[in-house]
């Protein structure tokens, strides 16, 4: 069982960390991902499958990662994200970033090999308000 708690952020080359790119954690040569990010993240993540995808979006890195950045690049969004569905959870924490998921490469390669939904219309979104 593989429970993946990636924490979001930007990323200046994928665009943001998240569940699916939080998984190139489990393979020792990553240096080779970084050539055709978007295909071999989603062949990474249909070779060693998340079971539940736990995204931590309460503080969010917004620019300059992953590494940079300082409190400025924060964003406090007070949200965790949870769903068995990697592609619906990274989808849904995209759009917290003002980014449509469309233009994640690796979220369209991923729907293409039968990782998940994209479509948020089509997805069962239950908000819980824990304050």
């Amino acid at each position: 069982v593989i429970i993946n708690v990636p924490i979001a952020k930007h990323h200046e080359l994928a665009r943001l960390t998240l569940a699916m790119k939080n998984m190139m954690g489990v393979i020792s040569d990553r240096p080779m991902m970084h050539n055709n990010l978007g295909q071999r993240l989603a062949d990474l993540n249909t070779r060693v499958r998340s079971n539940l995808i736990i995204i931590d979006a309460v503080r969010m890195l917004m620019n300059h990662g992953p590494t940079g950045g300082n409190l400025s690049d924060v964003k406090k969004a007070d949200t965790i994200i949870a769903s068995p569905d990697i592609i619906a959870s990274d989808s849904y924490a995209a759009s917290l970033f003002g980014i449509d998921p469309d233009k994640l490469d690796y979220i369209d390669k991923g729907v293409s090999m039968g990782l998940g939904i994209k479509n948020m219309d089509k997805l069962k979104i239950e908000e819980i308000n824990f304050g």
